[in-house]
């Protein structure tokens, strides 16, 4: 029988290794306080207090969109089940911002250049955008109090055909079985973090 270990055995303890997080639970750590800070923004902001303030957070909405779109039509390496063409949102951005008789702002400003990213960084700008589908369930009842809806106003808030849930479920999945090095995993959540900062500045500049 093998001696059992006292309280004074000078051998060290073997400790156990933790749970490996995966990639989703690290991109979300890794966004915690950014995505902390963007709420508290535009919460800040007032968006939903009348449809001129909410035309402000469409114009903001319409900015990151059209930085972004050509992310849902790149070859990246996600299935294509999840259909991400189907899920681009610029254009129902667009008909939100004409049901409200507001024009789209000018096409001036491209600092987010989605044509010549790194693959691992696109999904860390997709993961940002993608995850904020989660939060526009709440967004589409604050919008209903200004007459709003899902055809009308607030299109670009409706939900996945298969459920935000489910959706975002397949999405994260997809992320987590990439098969990518320690290089693409830092280039991921650096993207992921990027597109934090690029949405709070246009937050800040929308509703300065």
């Amino acid at each position: 029988m093998p001696p059992v270990a006292s309280h004074a055995d000078p051998r060290p303890a073997i400790a156990m290794p933790a749970r490996t997080a995966s990639r989703s639970q690290r991109l979300m750590q890794a966004t915690r306080s950014a995505h902390d800070g963007l709420d508290t923004r535009i919460i800040s902001a007032e968006p939903f207090r009348d449809r001129d303030r909410y035309g402000r957070l469409l114009a903001m909405q319409y900015r990151f969109h059209r930085a972004i779109d050509g992310l849902y039509i790149r070859a990246l390496p996600l299935p294509a089940a999840l259909d991400l063409p189907a899920r681009r949102r610029l254009e129902r951005v667009r008909q939100d911002l004409a049901d409200l008789g507001h024009s789209a702002p000018p096409d001036s400003e491209r600092p987010f250049d989605a044509r010549h990213v790194a693959p691992a960084t696109a999904i860390g700008w997709l993961w940002v955008a993608e995850g904020s589908t989660l939060g526009a369930a709440s967004l589409l009842q604050r919008a209903a109090a200004l007459g709003l809806d899902e055809a009308f106003g607030a299109r670009h808030f409706a939900s996945h055909p298969d459920g935000r849930g489910r959706y975002w479920k397949s999405f994260a999945g997809a992320v987590d079985r990439l098969d990518l090095d320690q290089v693409d995993d830092a280039m991921m959540l650096n993207g992921a973090r990027d597109a934090f900062t690029y949405v709070r500045a246009l937050a800040d500049d929308s509703f300065a």
